[in-house]
């Protein structure tokens, strides 16, 4: 992580989960890393657990207001010159039937999962071509980007589609980048279920029989896509929980 040391990280939704935990590892390998959430007073909180050489900046931001994002930007700006590591990882989740589902529904996820995600990707690249020097993209995207279970009760509503988008929109943006001879690189993060806030959603029994992987593991996912060298990139890592057999049902070959 040498080459990030004293850059400028933005991670959003950090003030649970993911987001969080990856802010402190940033900030612990030497980052200044600005957190923005809505709940801005647990990433102030976050700050104080830093040991490394870094520092966290928090920053209260509604994601789905693009006069919110841009001010925020704004105040990157102005403080610290720009963005060189953008981890975009906020996102919500409506657990209901398409079907069965409000207009607001539709709006807001799209709002959050999506539309705030191109507003942040292309002000940050914009910071990272002005400043000329080298960038990251990681988008936290989700197994439902790639593909959706047959399960019982189908209960998805729109967040694949949304994830399904993101996959699209890191291809593009990876061709428009090679285009303009840009050295910023983008990665995307397809997890299986996490152990986050978000499983919350669910039904508690389904989610405690599906197995889960940690904040940590995806954490360390983001931290070796940005330990790569200039001529390597990840375009995608998939993140998956082991099904681990339990003592008394060893597994067979």
């Amino acid at each position: 992580m040498e080459k990030w040391i004293g850059k400028v990280a933005l991670v959003t939704g950090a003030s649970s989960g993911i987001g969080q935990d990856v802010a402190l590892a940033l900030a612990n390998a030497g980052m200044i890393v600005v957190g923005i959430a809505r709940r801005a007073e647990l990433i102030a909180l976050l700050s104080t657990k830093v040991t490394g050489t870094g520092k966290i900046y928090a920053k209260k931001c509604d994601v789905s207001c693009e006069n919110e994002i841009l001010e925020t930007l704004g105040w990157i700006r102005r403080e610290f010159g720009g963005i060189d590591v953008l981890i975009n990882n906020a996102g919500i989740f409506r657990y209901s039937f398409i079907t069965q589902s409000e207009t607001a529904d539709f709006r807001d996820t799209f709002n959050v999962n999506l539309l705030a995600t191109c507003i942040f990707v292309r002000e940050a690249i914009k910071d990272m071509r002005e400043r000329q020097t080298i960038g990251h993209v990681i988008l936290l995207n989700s197994i439902l980007g790639h593909r959706v279970p047959d399960v019982s009760v189908p209960l998805f509503g729109v967040y694949p589609a949304s994830k399904y988008a993101l996959v699209g929109l890191a291809e593009v943006l990876r061709q428009e980048l090679n285009f303009f001879k840009l050295p910023i690189k983008v990665t995307s993060i397809h997890p299986g279920m996490v152990e986050t806030d978000m499983i919350k959603v669910f039904d508690s029994q389904l989610a405690e029989r599906l197995p889960k992987l940690q904040v940590e593991d995806i954490t360390s996912s983001i931290m070796h896509s940005l330990q790569t060298p200039p001529e390597v990139r990840i375009d995608e890592i998939t993140v998956m929980p082991a099904m681990v057999s339990s003592p008394s049902q060893p597994s067979t070959v």
